[in-house]
């Protein structure tokens, strides 16, 4: 009788990425880039590529199969991180959530190609979600694009600001209260 929901959907993790990293304009060759992504059955799904010559890396398009989806009342949830752990530091490449079992497209198009200079503070940035004009998706990186990114937190050790109008040189500190 209930046997729909114990079928297994296929759950989109996800795209295929792609992305060069440098230090200094500089292409850093045999560095290890981890790729964590979390549905939310909380299983880490961790995989590990390393930088050619040139800088670049790639990691595959990544699936599963879940009977989660099938449940009557279930908020689908990817996590997403790209990242380099150097001395005990995390350097983020892209960190995300996607509310979607299945491919967003926004996503497939920002992760086609990261450009990734080391020597860039991490900032929480926006891009368009095309299918509503009032809202935006967010995501978080080191990573810069020439398209469909306007930033508006920096982060620089414990300092942080806020970047107004996708500004690098218009910046506002962000004053945090201890208690």
């Amino acid at each position: 009788m209930f046997s729909w929901f114990r079928k297994k959907k296929e759950v989109f993790l996800s795209p295929e990425v792609n992305g060069v990293v440098t230090e200094n304009g500089t292409p850093i060759a045999n560095l290890e880039i981890i790729r964590s992504l979390i549905y939310i059955d909380e299983k880490v799904r961790r995989d590990i590529a390393t930088t050619d010559e040139d800088g670049r890396f790639h990691f595959p398009k990544k699936t599963i199969l879940s009977s989660i989806p099938n449940k009557l009342i279930v908020e689908n949830r990817v996590s997403q991180e790209i990242f380099i752990e150097s001395e005990s530091t995390l350097i983020p490449l892209w960190v995300a959530n996607q509310s979607s079992i299945i491919e967003i497209p926004e996503y497939s198009q920002k992760l086609a190609f990261l450009e990734c200079e080391l020597t860039n503070k991490r900032v929480t940035f926006e891009f368009k979600k095309n299918n509503n004009e009032h809202l935006n998706y967010v995501a978080s990186s080191i990573c810069r694009w020439k398209t469909d990114y306007m930033p508006f937190w920096l982060y620089d050790g414990d300092r942080e600001y806020k970047i107004n109008n996708g500004d690098f040189n218009n910046l506002t500190e962000r004053n945090i209260k201890e208690d």
